[in-house]
């Protein structure tokens, strides 16, 4: 079912939950990732998702349709994972703290690898960190990503490159590499 007809579904008198059950089911999947690549349990995405299609459902009248639905709703979710992670910031930099830095070892295990790389993004500043992930991890289109952050796609292709330089400068000083 194409977004058109979703949303038409929506705003028919009646049809509103049997539409936005079409939207759930369309973009569950590709939501949870984008949460659970934030995130450290899967309790915690799946709350965090929770949330965001409650917010989905509550605004869904709001969406103008100046943009992808995808793109509305995700922005929705990163607002969410972003709410999350204030309300649990203090509890997050305690695990982090308590975690051995990895030692870069002749072969790494690819937990191993993502947890380096996951160490790497956390230190890059906020604008990289959240182009990469949604450029690396969520496959957004930099025109996707521009229309989230409303910027440019200039802009965004060189926080990436500028990430990207970073962290292969990081593994390459731990000889991950």
């Amino acid at each position: 079912m194409t977004d058109e007809t979703i949303l038409e579904l929506i705003r028919l008198p009646g049809k509103r939950e049997d539409g936005f059950k079409h939207l759930v089911l369309k973009y569950q999947e590709r939501l949870y990732h984008v949460v659970r690549n934030r995130t450290t349990t899967h309790e915690d995405a799946n709350d965090i998702l929770q949330n965001t299609f409650l917010k989905i459902f509550r605004h869904i009248d709001s969406f103008e349709g100046r943009s992808e639905i995808f793109t509305w709703m995700y922005r929705i979710c990163m607002n969410e994972v972003s709410n999350h992670q204030k309300k649990n910031s203090r509890i997050k930099v305690m695990e982090i703290n308590q975690h051995d830095p990895i030692a870069a070892e002749p072969f790494m295990d690819s937990a191993e690898l993502m947890n380096s790389l996951e160490k790497v993004i956390s230190g890059l500043p906020d604008r990289q960190q959240m182009v990469f992930r949604m450029r690396y991890f969520d496959e957004l289109s930099y025109k996707q990503i521009a229309e989230v952050l409303q910027v440019t796609e200039g802009a965004l292709k060189a926080s990436f490159h500028h990430a990207v330089k970073k962290i292969e400068a990081e593994f390459r000083s731990k000889q991950i590499l």
